[in-house]
């Protein structure tokens, strides 16, 4: 919040519509339609589209440069200069207020269907660790996913009856084993288990059916139990942008791009500033063969923002599948970087010096002895050796592959269905048998 001065420090935070119009000098309304032109504000997953807050720090950058009047939407009347230089003592009366122990009014982020009379109130210091766990999920960087798995659980210290918490825990988990390498082995179980404690302590809970939904479809690989768990999500809150974005991601998977740009369209309507789901409607248009459009956009969200690591790993999915491998190196090698996977920007740079020394086969040959490698001591995947043997025609290892990769569980597997490497492979019976088997529980993981 601010100083007592007035002065606004990073970090602090407006958490409703009615305090984000008042640091403006402007009324709600106005505000509201400012979202459209890029305001940053977010929601909580499954708050509601009335449930937002916002970073001071991004605010002002938003208003950098716009000394006379705001940007504003049509129709919208400018706002002069003056109601902005009251922001300051708006903000500053809010941390004079909580400096006095009065506490904002604690929201349910995780809404609803048939709620009880009384719910659960989490004290008020559980809620603000919530929140700015909650912002730091959202930004999806390695160390802003650690803080935000941190703060979830010093919120649940707080309040061990805190099912939002845990519910926030669990799509941490998500995020972790996608943003900072976090072993599948170790992600997937721990926010299964968050993710069936918040259930446990809120049955209607929205974010928590999603997330144990996400779980069983990458990595129990139970798809029909997958999918009606997000539907019972989107249905239980329909406004949680988490749980349609968490849905539209699995019909990707399951080869619907149709149906999954449908339901990630859900998501950018509850929450239109979201850059991770831009990102994904990008490569569900991809795969949905609108591929200029898709390349475009995701080349639009690393001018934005260069360090957001998605853009960039969906980019060199597509250009390793076009045949497009200086593009591919160059942004593989930035994704690692991203993602602090030191390991992975070696394995790239000498697939670099095979590009140059002997073309695209050498390079190949150079990432299977890499992966060969890694494979030996249980760190690489049979789902990517798999990948290079094909690349290469090699269709026999291939298959065998794939076929180890599906009983082994990997969570990669699950794209199998949609993997526009294995194109050689389409017609020949034993590929189209693990693309059905693909929505089945592997051995031992039901």
């Amino acid at each position: 919040m601010a100083s007592a001065s007035g002065n606004v420090r990073r970090g602090g935070r407006l958490k409703s519509w009615k305090e984000i119009a008042a640091f403006f000098g402007a009324d709600e309304r106005t505000v509201r339609r400012w979202e459209a032109r890029g305001l940053p504000v977010r929601r909580l997953p499954g708050g509601g589209r009335a449930t937002v807050y916002a970073d001071v720090a991004e605010l002002e950058t938003w208003m950098r440069g716009r000394d006379d009047v705001l940007p504003s939407a049509a129709g919208d009347a400018p706002v002069p200069s003056a109601r902005r230089r009251r922001r300051a003592a708006f903000v500053a009366g809010i941390a004079a207020v909580a400096a006095a122990g009065v506490a904002f009014i604690a929201f349910a982020p995780g809404g609803s269907s048939g709620a009880p009379a009384a719910p659960h109130r989490p004290p008020q210091q559980a809620v603000d660790l919530y929140l700015t766990a909650t912002y730091d999920w959202e930004k999806r960087t390695p160390e802003s996913l650690r803080q935000a798995r941190d703060l979830f659980g010093r919120a649940i210290a707080e309040d061990p009856a805190y099912a939002e918490a845990y519910a926030g825990l669990a799509n941490t988990y998500l995020l972790l084993r996608e943003y900072s390498g976090m072993p599948d082995s170790e992600a997937y179980p721990r926010a299964r288990e968050a993710a069936e404690r918040a259930l446990s302590l809120n049955p209607n809970l929205a974010d928590a059916h999603s997330a144990l939904a996400f779980v069983t479809f990458f990595w129990t690989r139970d798809w029909p139990r997958a999918l009606e768990g997000f539907r019972r999500a989107t249905a239980l809150d329909p406004s949680s942008a988490s749980a349609w974005h968490w849905y539209g991601t699995a019909l990707l998977h399951a080869g619907r791009p149709d149906q999954a740009l449908a339901a990630l369209d859900q998501a950018q309507q509850r929450e239109p500033s979201s850059r991770s789901i831009v990102a994904d409607k990008a490569l569900a248009a991809y795969y949905d063969g609108r591929g200029v459009e898709a390349v475009a956009t995701l080349r639009q969200l690393v001018a934005s923002d260069p360090e957001f690591s998605s853009p960039h790993a969906y980019l060199a999915q597509i250009y390793f599948v076009e045949g497009d491998f200086a593009s591919w190196l160059r942004e593989t090698a930035i994704a690692a970087r991203l993602k602090g996977n030191p390991d992975e920007g070696e394995a790239v740079a000498r697939a670099q010096q095979g590009l140059r020394a002997g073309g695209r086969d050498r390079m190949l040959r150079v990432m299977l002895a890499d992966e060969t490698g890694l494979r030996r001591t249980g760190r690489g995947s049979d789902y990517r050796l798999a990948t290079l043997h094909a690349a290469l025609g090699e269709k026999e290892p291939a298959l065998r592959l794939l076929a180890a990769s599906d009983r082994g569980g990997e969570s990669a597997f699950v794209w199998v269905r949609m993997d526009r490497n294995f194109r050689s492979l389409a017609d020949d019976p034993r590929f189209r048998q693990l693309a059905a088997d693909v929505e089945r529980p592997p051995p031992g993981r039901a």
